[in-house]
């Protein structure tokens, strides 16, 4: 009797074995692509915000600009501050790209959804963190008599803390997940394309990577400035002379200053987002391959 329970038992992990093995393999491998995501997207988000904020500053003051006030009232206070509002938006934006990249990439690892879904599945996650800082931080910076600590003081006071806090969130995330889905798949599919024609058998450089970033980068920036435009809007209404919620604030933005109005801050937009790029992706596969998570090369 003792025998025959004993045969089974081997027999069942003889069958089982194997199985659950490559299960536990999956499970690491995608832990593993969790971590390195998130260390990675950390690095690549503070490269990005400590060199293109001033960029970013820029463009939102553009945005913002009342209807009726001319570029040359505007260059008065254009160029002053320009990292007004960097501490709250980093506090947001480099853990939030971490959890962002972290996911990104164990969704992508397992293989449960295509790459376009896991990074909109990524970008929901991380926008939790970014959204409220990120409405912060453009106020700071169209309004140089608002300070962080009233900001903060503003919205423990307010009715609703939660409402107050994600301001603009469907204009963030209808300007957000497109962009983030965008940009990453477009830089996936020019690496892809890149290192099928150009030397297979090897890594791409740093100044590839610089240059598939940069390229994914400006690509995104021109296709999503109008979504920008709105989250602007809603955001920081009151700058525009206006007084409205939700998509209301866009149609109230066109009626004032025209449809011209939606590619507000375009240039130094697609500028700030391509040089980004450069640096997001070549920091991010930088940092991946310092955490020894290569992507395998094709061999002739």
């Amino acid at each position: 009797m003792s025998t025959t329970v004993d045969r089974r038992v081997a027999t069942s992990k003889k069958h089982h074995h194997p199985k659950n093995k490559k299960d536990d393999a999956k499970t690491n491998e995608a832990r593993a692509a969790f971590r390195v995501g998130a260390l990675s997207g950390c690095a690549a988000a503070f490269s990005v915000q400590s060199c293109m904020f001033p960029l970013n500053t820029v463009k939102t003051r553009l945005q913002a600009r009342a209807p009726g006030v001319t570029k040359k009232v505007l260059q008065k206070t254009l160029f002053k501050g320009l990292y007004r509002g960097f501490f709250i938006d980093t506090l947001g934006s480099v853990p939030g790209t971490g959890v962002f990249m972290a996911t990104y990439e164990a969704l992508k690892i397992s293989g449960a959804v295509p790459p376009a879904v896991a990074a909109t599945i990524a970008g929901v996650a991380g926008s939790l963190l970014v959204a409220p800082c990120d409405a912060i931080k453009q106020r700071l910076q169209v309004d140089s008599t608002k300070t962080l600590r009233g900001e903060l003081k503003n919205i423990a006071r307010s009715k609703s803390r939660i409402k107050s806090l994600f301001i603009g969130y469907p204009q963030f995330l209808a300007r957000d997940l497109p962009f983030d889905t965008v940009q990453v798949t477009t830089f996936e599919l020019l690496k892809r394309w890149h290192g099928g024609v150009v030397e297979p058998e090897r890594q791409r450089t740093k100044k590839e990577l610089a240059m598939l970033g940069a390229a994914a980068g400006a690509f995104t920036g021109v296709v999503t400035t109008p979504l920008d435009v709105a989250r602007t809007a809603e955001v920081c209404a009151l700058s525009f002379g206006i007084e409205c919620s939700g998509p209301s604030c866009v149609v109230a933005l066109i009626k004032k200053g025209g449809p011209q109005v939606l590619l507000r801050g375009a240039v130094p937009r697609v500028l700030e987002i391509s040089l980004g790029g450069a640096i997001y992706f070549s920091a991010l596969e930088a940092a991946k391959r310092h955490l020894g998570r290569e992507e395998a090369v094709k061999r002739r």
